[in-house]
């Protein structure tokens, strides 16, 4: 005979750390997570997904300014720093990876860029950065416009 095997615990989304919102990226048990203007980074603990406020790492946005103009194709960039070293990082346009560069001083300060593949319409779009390190991450969003 064979024994029934309890179903595997299910995990609840990302999405759950912020009602009303969206999954932007999920790796393991960490997820960038947006809702309306608000971006933030959440850590699967213990069967839950929580907000990391922690704060340790820091993201400084190098381009476009945020609420300035930029090219129809833009760089997007950013200076990352974590208490250690970095594992993950990311860039989005519009919700959609930006297939980025990047290098730094040391594994734990970085600079990542790169480009949306084709041309933005003018008006207003969102950038969102993220990074990581094993135990504590942040993501930071903006706008720019393409005129």
């Amino acid at each position: 005979t064979t024994v029934a095997q309890p179903p595997a615990p299910r995990v609840p989304s990302p999405a759950t750390v912020l009602e009303g919102s969206a999954t932007l990226y999920l790796g393991g048990d960490w997820a960038v997570v947006t809702k309306a203007r608000t971006v933030v980074v959440a850590h699967l603990v213990r069967g839950r997904w929580r907000i990391d406020r922690g704060g340790k790492v820091k993201i400084d946005i190098l381009g476009p300014t945020p609420g300035g103009t930029a090219a129809a194709t833009p760089q997007v960039a950013a200076e990352m720093k974590g208490p250690g070293r970095l594992v993950e990082e990311g860039l989005w346009v519009d919700g959609r990876e930006l297939l980025e560069k990047g290098g730094g001083l040391t594994p734990s300060d970085v600079t990542v860029y790169g480009a949306p593949s084709g041309k933005l319409a003018p008006g207003v779009h969102r950038a969102i950065a993220y990074a990581r390190t094993a135990t504590t991450g942040t993501a930071v969003a903006w706008t720019f416009r393409v005129v």
